[in-house]
Formats: C-alpha cells, structure tokens, sequence
C-alpha cells in the first residue's frame, strides 16, 4: 500500500492513467510529487504557521492512503430542507454520488467527479486547479506546506463545481466527505463562479465512530466578477479523526464572499480558512463557531489578503471548551501596498466553561498601506455571574440558564447567516454536547456580580 510518504511517480502515474485523466492533470500532479521531495513535513520549532500544533506528536502520516472500500456516507441535515439541493457524496476517496436537479441542469449549473472534468471540461479546469495551492509566494497555500503539497499530488476523489455567469442558485450545493476507512483520505474541491453568478456550498465532514484516519483536505474557490458565494463548512467527525484542511477563495472585483466553519468533531483539527481579495470593491465576512471537548485540539487560522483598493474584510470566530481540550485562533490580515481604501476587522472570542480548558488567541494585522481603516481583538473568558443571576432570579433553573448563555452566545454568529438548515444544524450540534455535559464544573465569573452589589 501507499502512504503520505512513500509516494512513488509510478503510483501516481498509474492512479491517474486508470482515472483516464488528461495528460495536462497528470503531469500537474507529478510536478506536485516532484515538490514533496523538496519539502519535509512541517516542524512545529520552525514553522511559524505550525507553531501551535506539534505535528509530529498529534498528526500520524505514515497512513495508507484511502481509495475505496467504505460504506455509503449518512444522511445530509439538508434532507429536511423545502428546497432541492445538489448533492456529491465522497466516502472513503471514492466519489459514490452525483445528483444534480434538473433545474440547475437547464441553468448550466455543473457538479461532477473532478477528474471526468478535467478531461471534458480542461477550459474550466486547467486553468484554476492548482492555481491557488502553487503559484502563490505568500501564505499557507502558496505550496511551501507539505501537507497541501502532496494534496496537489495525489487527491483521490474531487468535486468540481461550475456556476456560470449571471446565474443564480437559490438552493445550495452540498458536499459530504464521509471517512468509514481508516487510512489517509484525501479529497478535493474546485469550484468557479462566473461573474454576477451566485450560491452557496455546504462541506459535511462526517465519519464511523471508531475510524481512525488523517484526512487532508484541499478546497478551492474562484469567484469571478461581483459573484456571491456562501461556503459553509462543518467538521462533525468522530473522536479518532485528525483533519487537515485549507478552504482557499480567490475574490474578484466587487464579489461578496461568507464562510462559515463549524468545528466540533475530530481529534485534531487544523483549519485554513482563506481568502485573497485581488479585486477592487471584494468583501469577504470569514466566520467561524467551535466547541471543543475532552482531549480536541483546533487550530483555526482565517486568513484574508487584501490585495487590492477598496475591499473589505470583518473575520469573527466565536468558541466555547470544556475539558482538557484546547483551541487556537490565530487570525491573519494582510494588507497590501498598492490596497488603497481598505476595510478590515478581526475578532475572536473564548468561552471557557470548565477547568482545563485552555485557548489561545493571536490575531495579526500585518499593513503595508496607510490609508486604510483596520482593528483587530480578542477575549477569553467565563460564563458571566450576572447573566446567571438574571435568568435564575426569573425563575430559569441554573442548568437551563447555562445552557440559554452558552447557546446565546454563539447568536451572534449566527446572526449574519441566513442559510437554509445552516443555523439548525450547527445550534443542534452545540446543544447535544451541552447536554452532555457536567453542567456543575462549569465555571463563573463572580467578578461581575460582585461589582453589581457593590455599586
């Protein structure tokens, strides 16, 4: 079997020949390899982007590499949905499921395996994959990581999206990334948006109970010309799941861009949340909701590049831990010389609920351009005595008004979103790990009610 690190140029070769990829995609993914050799995995001592993960104690590369054999993924939460959505199922390295509804069919709407694309579609596809992992000289995606790297080498199952110019979806495309195999697993997604087009991307990342795999992920998404695209992307993977991922937009003149991440499963979860603003008037809104529990380690990097006059950028993470688990937010917002007009905004915000827990919090502001308007923060914190004193002196019981404080304070989040299913699902996911929980370790911040009395 193959694993992350003793690719050969003859596995690959072969893997894509019995794809019947075109030659183009084939040589891309060999001079991809040819990197790899060039690059060690990355160490945590000398990495600044890997400091706050130690890779070689929490991530495990030496997998096979996944590329079949699972079962059919769960269902999507969209099943409940009034609307009809399209729908590409991955599990375990195999695309199992394309359906498209008729209606996006007839708008020219394309959702399809992405190695068939490259082949029938190469005037779509040859120019954008690739292009946002490797030709880059700055960022975590410029092709300098390893772990993107070998993505760029050797994804096994990929979905490319097409949403051509001037159409808009109101139902969303949903991808699942289901892991039953343990393994290494590792997908793809390339999506382009014409100019003026408009939709919305859900990424469900599920897995088997007990599977124990490494899945690294690479998405990219082009969106052209005043497009607006909503990306949301939950990772509800079980205990024994690490999860590598960069999720990288393209932004073009005057498109708006949200992304959405919700992280509550996985064992390690290292997530790249980007985007690259080479437009003027581009706006992007990166948002993020993440619960951790015993023994969960996120690292969640958004990081935004403006690049050109005018844009504008507003990056909110918002988190709550418990247990011995721990979270870091490491926020980055670069702004280019020549970015003229600029508008950006980052912040992060900790709910620690017991003892144990620990986050972290770094937001960066790196500014090459005087003329712009820019702030960036963070807190960390507990459960407020007062807003507990307030709802249990109103009759709350003091676990239901824990429960009321911990949901209401992802409301704001949730409050820029209005996705179909999007708000339900994460809140769910939120409340079932609250209703798990020991409510009697949570921890309060006296301070506040104490200051009250006293005035």
């Amino acid at each position: 079997m193959t694993t992350l690190t003793t690719l050969t140029e003859e596995a690959l070769t072969g893997a894509s020949d019995a794809a019947g990829e075109p030659t183009w995609l084939r040589d891309r993914r060999l001079a991809a390899y040819k990197r790899t050799l060039d690059l060690a995995w990355p160490d945590s001592r000398a990495d600044e982007f890997w400091r706050s993960t130690p890779f070689a104690q929490r991530l495990d590369v030496e997998r096979d590499i996944v590329a079949g054999g699972g079962s059919d993924s769960p269902a999507s939460f969209t099943a409940d949905l009034d609307v009809e959505v399209a729908m590409a199922r991955i599990v375990d390295g195999v695309l199992v499921e394309v359906t498209v509804p008729l209606a996006m069919v007839a708008q020219g709407v394309l959702v399809t395996d992405l190695s068939t694309a490259a082949a029938e579609h190469a005037d779509l596809v040859e120019p954008a994959l690739g292009s946002l992992t490797s030709s880059n000289s700055e960022g975590t995606g410029s092709g300098a990581d390893r772990t993107i790297t070998v993505n760029d080498a050797a994804w096994t199952a990929g979905v490319f999206i097409h949403v051509p110019a001037e159409v808009e979806l109101d139902a969303p495309i949903v991808i699942q990334v289901h892991a039953e195999t343990g393994g290494a697993h590792l997908p793809r997604v390339l999506a382009v948006l014409g100019h003026h087009a408009r939709a919305s991307v859900y990424l469900e990342h599920t897995s088997g109970a007990d599977t124990d795999a490494l899945v690294d992920e690479v998405v990219e998404v082009i969106a052209h010309d005043a497009a607006q695209l909503d990306v949301v992307s939950f990772q509800q993977w079980g205990s024994h799941v690490d999860h590598l991922a960069l999720q990288k937009v393209q932004a073009h003149r005057d498109s708006r861009i949200r992304h959405l991440s919700v992280t509550v499963g996985g064992r390690t979860v290292r997530f790249l949340p980007e985007t690259d603003l080479i437009g003027p008037g581009a706006e992007t809104r990166p948002l993020g909701v993440y619960f951790a529990d015993e023994g969960q380690w996120f690292d969640l990097q958004p990081y935004v590049r403006h690049l050109a006059p005018r844009a504008t950028s507003d990056v909110l993470f918002k988190g709550a831990l418990q247990g011995h688990s721990r979270t870091v937010f490491r926020g980055n917002i670069f702004v280019d010389k020549d970015a003229v007009g600029t508008d950006t905004d980052e912040n992060n915000k900790s709910l620690i609920l017991t003892e144990g827990a620990r986050a972290d919090a770094t937001p960066f502001l790196e500014i090459e351009c005087s003329d712009i308007v820019a702030g960036h923060g963070s807190a960390t914190g507990q459960i407020d005595a007062l807003q507990l004193y307030y709802l249990t002196s109103r009759g709350i019981p003091r676990e239901e008004a824990l429960r009321l404080i911990v949901t209401g304070f992802f409301r704001e989040v949730f409050g820029d979103v209005d996705l179909p299913g999007v708000e339900e699902a994460a809140l769910t996911e939120i409340d079932e790990r609250i209703a798990a929980a020991d409510l009697s370790r949570f921890q309060v911040n006296d301070a506040s009610l104490k200051d009250h009395h006293d005035e």
